[in-house]
Formats: C-alpha cells, sequence, structure tokens
C-alpha cells in the first residue's frame, strides 16, 4: 500500500535506476570503474524521501513510530529476508567449511542490522577476500536501517520548534558528520567507509532538501510558476554530470566517502530539486522514461541479488570473472531481482495495512528463527562433513600465529612474538620481518631456526610493506588500523633492531604488490601482475620502495646487521578452493601444476629491476621460487595429493615446510655461527 503522503515521482525512480546500474557495473568490472557512488545516490535519495514521508505526516499530526516503522520493515525486510535464505542455502552447497561459517556470521550481522559494523571489524584485503562474500554489500542496508532507527526520534522532537530548526540541526548534524569523515579519511579510512556517523551526512543532505523545499507539489508548482523553464533543465543537467562524471573517474584508489562524494550527493540533490517544478526537465523526462523507470522500480531487489550472484560465481571461477560468466550471471540476476520485485516486494509493501505489532512479531520470529539456523551453522564450523577429507585436505589456511599484535601484552615494550629457539633474552640475532607472505613461510623458518639453535622474533603484519616509512601507494590495503597502526609496527621493527642489534634481518613480502601499485590481476587465469599498474604509480612505488631500504641499510651499518630479502614464490591462479570444488562438485583431481617459469619471471620483472641495484654489500637477495620449477619449467601446486596453497599466493604450512624447508635450512646454516656470543 502507497503511503497516501507519497506524491509519485518517476524521475527519482530513473535516479535509483542510475544508481544500481552504476553499481552493478563497478561490481562486475565492466568498466565503470566509480560505479560504487551508486550507493551515495540511493543514500541522498532515501534520506529525502523518508524526510518528506515523516514531515507530512508531522504536519498532519497523524505521525506514529510505530507505523513508520511497520512500513520500512514491510518494505526492506521481506526482500532481504529472502535473499538471506537463499545465500544460506546455495552457500550450503557451494562454499567451503570455513566459508559457510563465514556467511552464518554475517547472516546474523545482517538480521541485527549490524553488517556495516561486522565488515568493518572484520575486513581484510587477503583472505577470504572481500569479493567473495555473498552478503559483503548489506552494510549499506545497515547504515540506512540504523539512520531509520534514530532519525524519527529526533526528527520528533525537533519538529514542534519548526521546521527552521530542523534544517538548522540538520545542518549542524551533516556538517559534524561531513568533517569528521574528511579529518579520519587517511588514517581511518574503514570508519569513514562503513560506520554510520560517517556516512549520515549523505543521508541528511536528502532531509535537507525535504525540508527546505516547498512542502506541496502545488507550493512547488506556485515558486516555479511565471519562471522560465530553463534553471530546472540546467540543474537537472548539471546534477547528473556530477553523478556520471565520478562513476568514470573514481576508482578504487580514490579516497572515499569524505570530499569525494560530495559530487555525487550534490548532484542527486540538483536533480531531486529541479523535478519539483511544474514541468518536467529534459533529463527528468529522461529519467522518467519507461525503462529507466522500470529498473527504479526494481533496483532494491537489482541491489540484493546482484551481488550475491557474482560472488558465488567469483567463488569458484576467480575474482576476475571471464566474460561467459559474466554473460551467464544477468539472466540470473534479472530473473532472481525481477521474482523477488514482483512476488516478494511488492505485495509485502502494498498489501492490506495490519496492526505495527504483528509486523514486528512476524518480523522478530523470522529473525530468531534464521539466527538460530546460522548460529548451529557457526557451532558447526560450517558443517565440514559434507565434504570428504581428502577434499578439505587441499584447503589449509595459512599460519597466523606469528602475527604481529597478537602476543602483546600491555606493557611489553617488544611486541614481537619468538621464532627459532626460545629463550629468556628478549633480543635474538634473526628478525624475520614481513608482510602476510611473511606471515605464511612463518612455520618453516621457525622450524629452520630451531633445528640450528637459532633465536629471533618475528615482525609480521598483514598487508604492510616491512621497510620504514616505504608505504604502498594505495591506502585501501591497509588493514583495519590504517596507515597509523602500520607506521607504529614499521617504528618498532626499526627501534628492535637498534636496540637489539641482531646479526640477520630477513625480509618477505608480496613486493609485486606493492611495486605494482595494487593486488595483480584479480585472478586472471593468466596472471600478469604488475603490468596493471601505469608508469607512474611503478615508478613512485620503485622510488619508495628504494628510499625505504637504504633507510633500513643504513641503521643496519651502524648494528653490524645483513638483510637478507627474500623474493616471492610463484602466484597460482588455480587456487586451492577451485581445485577442492572441482575434486567435490565433478571428481576432478587435484592438477600438479601450476603457471610456467615464463609466466612468472615475467611477473616478477619490475620487482628484480627494483632490487638490482641495491642488492650487494650487506644486502643479499634469494628466490623462495626455485624450489617450486620442475625441470620442464611449470611450478607445483602440490605433491603427493597435499596442496602446498592456502590461497593463490600464500602457502600453507605444509606448503612452507615441504617446498621451503631445505632451502631455508641451507639458508640459516650459515646464519647459525653468527649467533653465538658476540
Amino acid at each position: 500500500m502507497r503511503h497516501p503522503s507519497a506524491s509519485y515521482r518517476a524521475d527519482i525512480d530513473g535516479l535509483r535506476a542510475i544508481a544500481v546500474i552504476a553499481v552493478i557495473l563497478f561490481h562486475a568490472d565492466c568498466g565503470l570503474s566509480g560505479g560504487f557512488v551508486g550507493v551515495d545516490v540511493f543514500f541522498v535519495i532515501s534520506g529525502y524521501l523518508i524526510t518528506r514521508l515523516i514531515a507530512a505526516d508531522l504536519d498532519r499530526g497523524t505521525f506514529s513510530l510505530a507505523s513508520f516503522w511497520d512500513r520500512r520493515i514491510r518494505r526492506i525486510w521481506p526482500a532481504s529476508l529472502a535473499l538471506t535464505l537463499a545465500a544460506l542455502a546455495a552457500g550450503w552447497f557451494l562454499l567451503l567449511p570455513q566459508d559457510l561459517h563465514l556467511l552464518a556470521s554475517d547472516s546474523v550481522a545482517h538480521v541485527a542490522m549490524l553488517a556495516n559494523v561486522r565488515y568493518w571489524a572484520v575486513i581484510d584485503y587477503f583472505a577470504p577476500a572481500a569479493e567473495l562474500r555473498p552478503l559483503l554489500h548489506t552494510w549499506s542496508l545497515a547504515v540506512e536501517e540504523q539512520f531509520y532507527v534514530l532519525f524519527p526520534l529526533i526528527m520528533m522532537l525537533v519538529w514542534r520548534w519548526g521546521r527552521a530548526c530542523c534544517i538548522l540541526l540538520f545542518a549542524v548534524l551533516a556538517a559534524v558528520s561531513f568533517t569528521a569523515s574528511v579529518l579520519l579519511i587517511g588514517t581511518k579510512p574503514m570508519d569513514v567507509f562503513f560506520l554510520l556517523p560517517h556516512r549520515a551526512w549523505e543521508l541528511l543532505v536528502g532531509a535537507l532538501l525535504a525540508v527546505s523545499a516547498p512542502r506541496r507539489r502545488g507550493d512547488a508548482q506556485v515558486f516555479w510558476r511565471g519562471r522560465a523553464a530553463w534553471p530546472a533543465d540546467v540543474a537537472a543537467c548539471i546534477g547528473l554530470v556530477m553523478i556520471v562524471v565520478p562513476c568514470l573517474l573514481y576508482d578504487r584508489q580514490t579516497p572515499f566517502p569524505a570530499l569525494a562524494a560530495v559530487p555525487p550527493c550534490l548532484g542527486t540533490a540538483l536533480v531531486i530539486l529541479a523535478g519539483e517544478g511544474p514541468t518536467r526537465s529534459v533529463i527528468g523526462g529522461f529519467l522518467g522514461s519507461a525503462p529507466l523507470r522500470g529498473v527504479g522500480l526494481m533496483s532494491y531487489s537489482l541491489y540484493l541479488w546482484h551481488w550475491p550472484v557474482l560472488a558465488f560465481m567469483r567463488y569458484y571461477a576467480g575474482l576476475r570473472l571471464p566474460w561467459p560468466w559474466l554473460l551467464a550471471a544477468l539472466p540470473i540476476v534479472m530473473v532472481s531481482s525481477y521474482v523477488s520485485w514482483r512476488w516478494i516486494e511488492t505485495p509485502f509493501r502494498r498489501g492490506t495495512a495490519t496492526a505495527p505489532w504483528r509486523t514486528f512479531l512476524g518480523a522478530g520470529v523470522a529473525a530468531l528463527a534464521l539466527i538460530a539456523c546460522c548460529q548451529s551453522m557457526r557451532r558447526a564450523k560450517g558443517v565440514p562433513a559434507r565434504f570428504a577429507p581428502a577434499v578439505l585436505d587441499l584447503v589449509q589456511p595459512f599460519s597466523l600465529d606469528w602475527e604481529y599484535g597478537k602476543h602483546t601484552r600491555s606493557g611489553d615494550p617488544l611486541p614481537f612474538p619468538a621464532i627459532g629457539r626460545r629463550s629468556e633474552d628478549a633480543c635474538g640475532c634473526l628478525m624475520l620481518w614481513g608482510d602476510s607472505h611473511g606471515l605464511a613461510i612463518s612455520p618453516a623458518v621457525d622450524d629452520a631456526a630451531r633445528a640450528l639453535g637459532i633465536t629471533g622474533v618475528a615482525a609480521v603484519q598483514i598487508a604492510a610493506l616491512p621497510l620504514p616509512e616505504a608505504w604502498q601507494p594505495n591506502a585501501r590495503f591497509f588493514r583495519i588500523g590504517g596507515r597509523r597502526e602500520s607506521q607504529e609496527w614499521s617504528t618498532a621493527a626499526m627501534d628492535w633492531i637498534r636496540g637489539c642489534r641482531p646479526r640477520h634481518v630477513v625480509l618477505c613480502a608480496r613486493w609485486s604488490m606493492y611495486l605494482s601499485g595494487g593486488l595483480p590481476d584479480k585472478g586472471d587465469k593468466h596472471l600478469i601482475a604488475p603490468l596493471d599498474a601505469d608508469a607512474a604509480s611503478r615508478d613512485a612505488a620503485r622510488a619508495a620502495l628504494a628510499a625505504g631500504m637504504r633507510r633500513l641499510l643504513a641503521l643496519c651499518e651502524e648494528t653490524n646487521t645483513d638483510v637478507w630479502v627474500l623474493l616471492e614464490v610463484p602466484y597460482q591462479p588455480d587456487m586451492p578452493r577451485r581445485l577442492a570444488l572441482a575434486e567435490h562438485w565433478f571428481r576432478e583431481h587435484a592438477a600438479a601444476t601450476g603457471i610456467s617459469r615464463a609466466e612468472h619471471e615475467h611477473s616478477q620483472r619490475f620487482v628484480r629491476e627494483a632490487f638490482a641495484p641495491l642488492a650487494g654489500g650487506r644486502l643479499h637477495v634469494v628466490d623462495l621460487a626455485e624450489p617450486f620449477f620442475s625441470p620442464d619449467g611449470s611450478s607445483k601446486v602440490g605433491q603427493g595429493g597435499t596442496a602446498w596453497y592456502a590461497d593463490e599466493g600464500h602457502l600453507n604450512p605444509t606448503g612452507a615446510r615441504e617446498a621451503l624447508g631445505p632451502l631455508l635450512r641451507h639458508l640459516l646454516a650459515p646464519l647459525a655461527a653468527d649467533c653465538g656470543p658476540r
């Protein structure tokens, strides 16, 4: 049932269509690099429409919180519940245990309207990849739901003092939210991206427009009467350009939202404002056309269903979906979205009104039942009995035992766990300093160092370059703690070297990621990793790496420390997950070979070029890829039915020990002689 105060705006449905198309094209990697701004367009539209509805009821003296939340639940919850149930059902058949466990946890957060908080707290760049979380996109729904809970209460309290007071309060709140997002985007980008306090200004832009614009359509017509039509045309055209240009020019490396979200948000407000006039602007006519209006009516269901379809496809086919997979995804998304809109979303939204308590009770019972189902999956750890033991053996995760921060206690001056032979001495003669790839080989380094009697520490931090003050160009790869946490970690490592004067520092990282300005080609079959970056960013990354290495070598000259750089293991496009699923679904046995030596060398040429001028003296370069290559030039991903990789690039503990154990013992043997009394 349509709310009686709502005057239908076809152009707003068209604006919704533009937003959802932009988001889908971005998520599908179909060339619209900044399509994520579609979410911000939705935020402004939601703020405008919700405020307009509340204001109309408050003007009539008929506003009821229970009725408002009843309408919101019937609008959002049924289709959202259907999506969650479908994702869990698909996950039961398609996901490995650890990933079904994650999906169950994500589902609980989604039902509790806390999806944005969950992803803010747990999303990392590496594993599981964000693109593989079927409910990741529900973070934006959680932001809106949290807004719907709080905003009506605020508006009820302030409305009694008039619209002017509302406008002032909304403006102050929007200014505070926007200022906080701008100030924190550099140090806490995930806070700004996921959390309501830093996104509220976008919804409040729509709210300000709703309470500032003429109260009724007739008032708007009086306001515009006698004026030329061109101002509305110009405003709508400028607004649409402010939305479309960021879609084309922004990309994943754009600091967002903060200042970068201003153009699409203000552009959306301009388009909405232009549509208030008595005559339809050219842009309004375009947005209100039947095709866009039809897509806009389905925009909520399209947004709900497109992402899980892509995520499940990527789970098997890889992060960069081939065109045949994308073409197959299109009809699946369209059919599922139409079914959701036609037979779930629309009937509940337009159905006969019932007492709000019935809606609350029904939603509460459904939520509790879903949470109970998810909790049972979590307690069963993703129900591994669905898979044969041989299949599960192929997907062993890499070790997190030496991760920075896990062993830190209050008052500890050196928050690094021991590696190798244990000693009461806080210092040692060896430091393993690395990112997640250093973390992955830590079990093998620990075994070799123990066998040789070497004491040391592991300073390994996920997604951070193990060099002083040399930060990768793309800040989105920092962990939740962001740049500040990585700087603290780097400073602590340098202080340890300065204070303990170790004889050897071993650096292990995914060098090609930093030198290319980002991750490799997202799982592309042929894997030409560093060539994805342009020359300018590559040169900047190489300069940063060289500067950081010179700082480290200068310190090591003072402390009589040698530096060993471990080049990375081959990056394998046929990840263990795909091999395990192929064995489970099709009874295809895991392949024994991976990429060729030529492919690996091509992907590493910028790394070798970067280290070549620095090698010599105290700096030694060791290639970890050698043990993986057979005489015929192919690389191994496992041996004797055992997988060596945890994912495309990280070794699991078995792989680290079996593939790298002999090489690491050979490397550390001469170092052991330096680890006696000094």
